[in-house]
């Protein structure tokens, strides 16, 4: 799963560290730091539990620590329509609408705005 989607995007990616990966049964849980080439991040924390309700952060940030991306599902911006499903773009408060994220489709992502720089 984490090691397929790495390899996949490999030509964007530095460095990676898998802090926790533990799947049991259906459930999963997935913490790991990701190191672009042009010295961004990404932080992810991926869980699917066993009730089947699922929380995630993908954080996406630039060398200095900016934010450039966070997508999450945590429920407190009630008034996004996608509610809970939301990304922030840039600063904390900018909030827009977002479908359910997986992390194969932010790396999609972010692989594609790292080409567009270079």
């Amino acid at each position: 799963m984490i090691l397929d989607i790495i390899e996949k995007y490999s030509e964007v990616i530095l460095t990676y560290d898998i802090q926790n990966f533990k799947i049991v049964g259906p459930s999963y849980h997935l913490s790991c730091n990701i190191k672009m080439t042009n010295k961004s991040q990404l932080f992810v924390k991926d869980y699917l539990f066993l009730d089947g309700y699922r929380k995630y952060s993908f954080h996406w940030q630039d060398e200095n620590g900016n934010c450039i991306f966070r997508w999450d599902n945590a429920p407190h911006h009630q008034d996004v329509v996608t509610f809970p499903y939301h990304k922030h773009i840039g600063k904390e408060e900018n909030i827009k609408e977002s479908q359910p994220m997986k992390l194969e489709i932010v790396m999609e992502y972010i692989s594609s705005q790292i080409r567009k720089m270079t």
